[in-house]
């Protein structure tokens, strides 16, 4: 098995930081927004179900569990944005916790959602394992993940422009791959060895509206940790070269009157216990 100790504490440090946690409500999660209808209707969350919102973020999933009437559990590894989920959402319970280790009991929630939040545990097997234990029989589960660069628009610059400016000596920790859940069969693969059943995964078009043509550049520099890392260890010259083929593909590829759209589509993959 990889060893991704130093992924996992990248992770947790970089989303514990308040700015950072800020950035991304403020930049980031308008896209992630978008996904939470469909992630709910999949696992038909309705009135008087115990829900789990598994890696919660700032709770806007939990907030549209509670409109629909559920009974919420939020957890996150992140203190900073269990501070803003518990502000947004005062009648859900928050836990910081570890999604690969559930201070729950067996069997205790009719469904779990995770909205683009597992991909960024470390041993992603163990927290499906973990989601499974804590469903009762025939529960929902459902998470959703960033297409990678071959489905999606905007990773797919956001990749090229690294991979053709960022310096060779600029690297990050080893860890599992970030759109592997946009995958069919490994989706499929991994969540059958949960003991998952009547597995599904459909592709949700979604994107961010900006301004300026430099918006993208600052939503993976503020609103990311992955990302944000990668582009803060640039020497100078790179990130700059990286910035400015950032901008140069939102004009060329992304125009929509005067502003931009971004497409960032998600996978969502759907499934019972």
């Amino acid at each position: 098995m990889n060893d991704y100790a130093a992924f996992g504490i990248m992770e947790r440090n970089g989303w514990s930081d308040p700015a950072r946690a800020s950035g991304y409500v403020k930049l980031f999660a308008s896209a992630s927004d978008q996904l939470i209808p469909a992630l709910l209707d999949s696992v038909g969350a309705t009135t008087k179900l115990r829900a789990l919102d598994l890696c919660c973020g700032q709770g806007n999933a939990a907030e549209a569990l509670v409109s629909r009437g559920c009974h919420v559990v939020g957890i996150d590894f992140s203190p900073a944005m269990l501070t803003l989920a518990r502000q947004r959402v005062p009648t859900a319970t928050f836990f910081e916790a570890d999604a690969q280790d559930l201070p729950f009991t067996d069997a205790e929630f009719d469904i779990v959602v995770s909205n683009v939040g597992v991909c960024h545990v470390p041993d992603q097997p163990r927290a499906l394992s973990e989601i499974r234990r804590v469903l009762r029989p025939q529960g929902r589960f459902a998470m959703t993940v960033w297409c990678g660069p071959d489905g999606s628009p905007c990773f797919e610059v956001v990749y090229g422009a690294v991979k053709t400016h960022g310096s060779p000596h600029v690297s990050l920790p080893p860890g599992p791959d970030f759109h592997q859940f946009a995958k069919r069969d490994i989706a499929e693969e991994l969540l059958s060895k949960a003991r998952f059943s009547n597995i599904e995964l459909s592709i949700i078009d979604c994107g961010w509206d900006v301004s300026t043509p430099e918006s993208l550049a600052e939503i993976m520099e503020r609103g990311t940790v992955r990302a944000a890392t990668l582009l803060a260890n640039q020497p100078a010259q790179n990130l700059a070269a990286i910035r400015s083929e950032l901008a140069k593909a939102t004009i060329e590829r992304f125009a929509s009157g005067n502003r931009w759209r971004v497409p960032i589509p998600a996978a969502l993959v759907s499934a019972t216990a």
